[in-house]
């Protein structure tokens, strides 16, 4: 799956409807730089943990400071896998 596209759309979910989002380039760059704030990375984990079956008490201890690195841990405690981005959105409407 395209993970850098999966966080693009999740982003674009989770940001009021009032505000811009800018797309990410890369998975790489510090988490305040992708324009998401506090309460934005709480509702992505959220929406995370029902894309891939993550428990909650588990995912409530992530510690991360790039998108790469949530992914990293959010691929250690998965218990299931989209099949598609679009699949994975299906979850978080």
């Amino acid at each position: 799956m395209n993970e850098l596209e999966l966080f693009n759309r999740l982003a674009r979910h989770v940001r009021p409807a009032f505000t811009n989002y800018v797309p990410i380039e890369t998975m790489d760059i510090s988490f305040p730089e992708t324009g998401l704030d506090s309460m934005d990375g709480l509702m992505m984990l959220i929406y995370l943990e029902d894309i891939y079956g993550l428990d909650d008490e588990i995912a409530k201890h992530f510690t991360f400071g790039s998108p790469a690195e949530l992914m990293v841990q959010v691929h250690q405690h998965k218990t299931q896998e989209p099949e598609s981005v679009d699949a994975a959105m299906e979850l978080v409407k």
